[in-house]
């Protein structure tokens, strides 16, 4: 049976959870009360967020007179499941995910619901005991509405975090996790406020858009809910970063949704739709996925090169598509910097178009378990000078390639970025003020022509400490991530044997 308690005045224990406990609650759950065989942690995570948004939406329901609201999901759809078990709990979630799960024109208030539930799909029935067990010990006796929203939003952050190996693969959309302290940096180095209008292409889990709101928080101001939208084409991904942005903006439920699942290289002359119109962005943040296959853009031809990976498409697609002033942060692998052939073209048309002017080399191993070599390119969207001359006049190159952290030991954290932030002189209009170190590396106009004017356009260019220093990453990230791809190798060949009978 449930277990309301009025929620008018009512302050339990909830009210100071924390969420690193609440974090450890769900964790706990997780690896004593469930099979990790037969569920994953993204499995989990993806059950919590419906949870939580059905125990919320039953307890704003619950509130006493004025304050009551009325139900996004179908009445008395929390109290269903509390009683529900077995097949018939398998049975109940499925259909009410069914109903939320579909678009309703007619009630724009089941919009995020929407998004949240699209192709949701509730546990094995074999796992329906658990699932009960879940729902009677750590969601229906308390009141959730009254644990801090901040709190409870950080938990889910780090639940999320808890997934990053499920997550990472999911090597069919390239998906990963970016650390929040890197996406915080660059929300700095961007100087947003509460006018901008901040967009993801690839949002992934939403921590871009949660790290730009709070950005553009910090100065006292009310944030439009308008202010961050962004589109994925994973629809797993789409559900949880739905509920990481409610969480920790403190969105309603009942709101426009702040993700949508789309294929952003798909549709000309669109960066992200917001439900029913296009965003009209001042700002992008992007670190898309590294996958170095092409993929087919024939129905873009309003992009400068075909046939390019898909980490360039995003950065063209960006680039193209921005209006004028817009400022963009955009994460590339190295090969973007190098390749020949349309990753040139597109770095031709960049500097002529845009007007980029950092490079900023991140850390080799960047990314969990990935030897990989990333960057961020900051640029601004320009109009092409009558002149035809390039709207790049000179580009600083911050080289972080030296610094030694893995994941596990001695992680990287927001310190570690403070001497570039200082170096970059965020919202100094033309970084008038920028001083070159042996981090800090100006390219001026003439480096800029001669880039240009060479065949390959490379933009695999160093700072002063790279020239007697190249870093090939830890070498434990380095035997960790061979062993990754061999294990990818080994899976590969097992199909291919397969398919021959």
């Amino acid at each position: 049976m449930t277990t309301e308690r009025d929620g008018v005045g009512a302050r339990g224990p909830e009210t100071h959870w924390t969420a690193k406990r609440i974090f450890e609650r769900w964790q706990r759950f997780y690896e004593l009360k469930t099979s990790a065989k037969a569920l994953t942690r993204l499995e989990f995570t993806e059950h919590i967020a419906y949870l939580l948004f059905l125990k919320l939406d039953h307890e704003h329901t619950q509130r006493s007179g004025m304050f009551a609201s009325r139900p996004i999901a179908p009445a008395e759809s929390w109290p269903h499941l509390v009683l529900a078990s077995g097949e018939d709990l398998h049975a109940t979630l499925t259909r009410l995910m069914a109903e939320l799960g579909r678009p309703n024109p007619e009630d724009p208030r089941r919009a995020i619901a929407s998004v949240l539930f699209q192709e949701a799909r509730p546990w094995p029935v074999d796992r329906m005991a658990e699932l009960g067990r879940l729902i009677i010990e750590e969601f229906d006796p308390y009141r959730w509405a009254d644990v801090k929203r901040d709190e409870l939003g950080a938990a889910f952050s780090l639940l999320i975090g808890d997934c990053r190996d499920d997550i990472r693969a999911k090597r069919e959309t390239g998906q990963f996790l970016t650390p929040p302290y890197l996406l915080k940096v660059i929300a700095e180095a961007l100087v947003l406020t509460p006018e901008d209008r901040v967009i993801d292409a690839a949002v992934g889990v939403g921590a871009s858009l949660i790290a730009a709101h709070r950005a553009m928080a910090a100065h006292g101001d009310r944030v439009d809910a308008s202010a961050i939208a962004g589109a994925d084409i994973d629809v797993q991904m789409c559900r949880l970063a739905t509920m990481n942005v409610l969480l920790n903006t403190g969105r309603q439920f009942h709101d426009v949704p702040p993700v949508l699942r789309a294929d952003s290289l798909r549709v000309k002359d669109r960066l992200v739709r917001r439900h029913e119109r296009d965003v009209a962005a001042t700002v992008a943040i992007c670190n898309p996925p590294f996958k170095s296959v092409e993929t087919n853009t024939e129905q873009r031809d309003d992009f400068w090169a075909q046939n390019a990976t898909l980490p360039a498409n995003f950065l063209q697609h960006l680039a193209i598509t921005l209006p004028r002033g817009a400022r963009a942060a955009v994460f590339v692998p190295d090969g973007v910097l190098f390749q020949r052939g349309a990753a040139a073209t597109i770095r031709r048309e960049l500097l002529k178009n845009c007007t980029v002017h950092t490079l900023l080399r991140l850390p080799t191993g960047m990314f969990h378990d990935t030897n990989s070599k990333s960057n961020v390119l900051f640029f601004t969207k320009s109009v092409r000078r009558p002149t035809g001359e390039p709207n790049t006049d000179e580009l600083w190159v911050y080289d972080a390639r030296d610094i030694h952290h893995t994941d596990t030991e001695n992680p990287l954290s927001e310190e570690d970025f403070a001497e570039f932030l200082e170096a970059f002189r965020p919202g100094e209009e033309r970084f008038t003020g920028r001083a070159e170190s042996l981090r800090f590396k100006r390219y001026g106009r003439d480096a800029v022509r001669k880039i240009l004017d060479s065949p390959g356009v490379s933009l695999n260019l160093r700072a002063n400490l790279a020239d007697t220093l190249d870093d090939s990453g830890d070498p434990r990230d380095i035997a960790r991530s061979i062993i990754d791809h061999l294990g990818d190798a080994q899976r590969s060949f097992e199909a291919v044997l397969g398919s021959l009978g």
